[in-house]
């Protein structure tokens, strides 16, 4: 028997569609009909009248292992905040990775997000646990998930350029590219198929990665037509480093070794060039802008406005709550509509309908999953709002409304794949015993706050001469 649900009379924003009063009849997790439906009788219903029916949001890019380092990380750029939030940290164990996962999941949950891109830090050692803990907790949860597990083996002094100075010694172990691509294929083997969940492919960032690893990573992704995800270019260091490394533009490493597609996405990309983004536009590729992060690192300032004119993907990531400070997507799109005001006349800002798309449509595609439209053939993520804060005078002006004036505290209802997991504001799925086990690794967390700025301290001073080094070059540069 199909698994029938219908959404009655809500008011139905689409990116695609005039805003206008439908049913939404869902069958086995598919939209089947907007409209005015007639399914089979005693098919359940949700009252859907003086409410507004949403795509729910998509957070394209997030590290799900720094949920409870909310608001604590200093202001510091990338270089130095890394060793305060990663090389400083407390190891987890995969019972943590499935709180923290939890977590973030029951955030975005409750604020109207229903599909998340996680580019999770996961290690050799441990690896296979630590991948099942958390999409165990997506699956508990009931989002949509993308896992990315975030590999690396080049160590981060490794992935700097130090010019005439001495890099300081490696902080780990060396490590077999050979075992994480073996890791990452059981990965993509083992998961393959699980319900609102892609495996995906997720090296941390090219720099990061040698050869053989990226190379072994992308024959890994065009071998399981699996997604892949990495950081490229968040930072001016980066931009000197591997100029360095490879001689030509990271990007074109890239597209040279095949690791550019359709089902590609690179989060942040504030400092590519014209050419960098041309093949990203070429290949399909989708760039994923993370406007907090790039602030609160002070990275810089993609330029959003000329990548949505020339028509290239982009999509919307909270990042890590280390660098984010929280899951809200709608914080996101708001701070991605306003920080990009100071940049070119004021007609070439980007609108909030065009925010709201990268959120959606753009989400879809570094997901690589059929979400972020109410139309038929789409999967049944949905979000029903209150409209006490918002008057539905028309679709332009709600979208302003949402995207500006909107927190996550309208949303009354969330439906992932057809199932409701948020009802009358209150989450259903939020496992009994995980407030006291997030309280627990919270204070583990806090007590190594000491270990963190001793990390920071010992190498801060020649992190922060290679960053006024780079940050003086390329503005002497251009």
């Amino acid at each position: 028997m199909n698994d029938e649900l219908v959404v009655r009379q809500a008011s139905v924003l689409d990116p695609d569609q005039p805003l206008t009063v439908a049913d939404i009849h869902i069958v086995d997790g598919v939209i089947a009909a907007v409209g005015d439906v007639r399914p089979t009788a005693g098919t359940p219903e949700i009252d859907g009248r003086g409410m507004i029916a949403t795509p729910g949001l998509v957070n394209a890019h997030t590290h799900s292992g720094q949920h409870l380092d909310r608001g604590m990380a200093p202001n510091l750029p990338l270089d130095l905040w890394l060793m305060w939030v990663v090389y400083g940290g407390i190891p987890f164990s995969p019972d943590d990775s499935y709180t923290l996962a939890m977590s973030g999941a029951l955030e975005m949950l409750r604020t109207g997000c229903t599909a998340v891109l996680d580019h999770a830090w996961v290690g050799a050692d441990g690896f296979d646990d630590h991948v099942e803990a958390m999409t165990s907790a997506y699956a508990d949860a009931g989002i949509r998930c993308g896992l990315a597990p975030m590999i690396q083996d080049r160590d981060i002094f490794e992935s700097m350029a130090f010019g005439d100075g001495d890099a300081p010694p490696p902080l780990g172990e060396p490590v077999d590219p050979l075992l994480l691509v073996e890791a990452m294929e059981r990965f993509l083997t083992d998961f393959a198929g699980r319900p609102r969940f892609t495996p995906m492919v997720g090296p941390s960032a090219p720099q990061r990665c040698s050869d053989d690893l990226m190379v072994g990573l992308t024959g890994l992704a065009h071998a399981h037509d699996a997604p892949l995800h990495t950081h490229v270019l968040e930072t001016r260091s980066q931009v000197v480093a591997t100029r360095e490394r490879y001689g030509r533009s990271v990007v074109e490493y890239l597209d040279d070794i095949g690791a550019l597609t359709d089902r590609t996405s690179l989060a942040h990309g504030v400092w590519m060039d014209a050419d960098d983004f041309a093949r990203v536009q070429a290949a399909g590729s989708t760039v994923v802008h993370n406007p907090i992060s790039n602030l609160r690192c002070g990275s810089g300032l993609l330029p959003l406005a000329g990548l949505l004119g020339q028509g290239l993907s982009v999509a919307l990531g909270a990042d890590g709550a280390a660098s984010g400070d929280n899951q809200n997507m709608f914080e996101a799109m708001k701070f991605a509509a306003l920080i990009h005001t100071t940049a070119g006349p004021f007609r070439s800002w980007p609108t909030p309908e065009a925010v709201w798309r990268m959120c959606l449509t753009g989400g879809a595609g570094a997901l690589c999953a059929p979400i972020g439209r109410i139309a038929p053939g789409n999967r049944a993520d949905i979000v029903l709002l209150d409209t006490e804060r918002h008057a539905c005078l028309d679709r332009e002006a709600l979208v302003r409304s949402l995207v500006f004036a909107e927190h996550g505290e309208s949303v009354h209802t969330v439906l992932v794949d057809g199932k409701v997991v948020v009802d009358t504001h209150t989450s259903l799925t939020a496992p009994p015993d995980h407030r006291a086990k997030e309280r627990a690794l919270q204070h583990r967390i806090n007590e190594s706050l000491p270990q963190r700025q001793a990390m920071l301290d010992r190498y801060g001073p020649v992190l922060e001469t290679i960053h006024d080094r780079d940050t003086a070059a390329l503005v002497s540069h251009g």
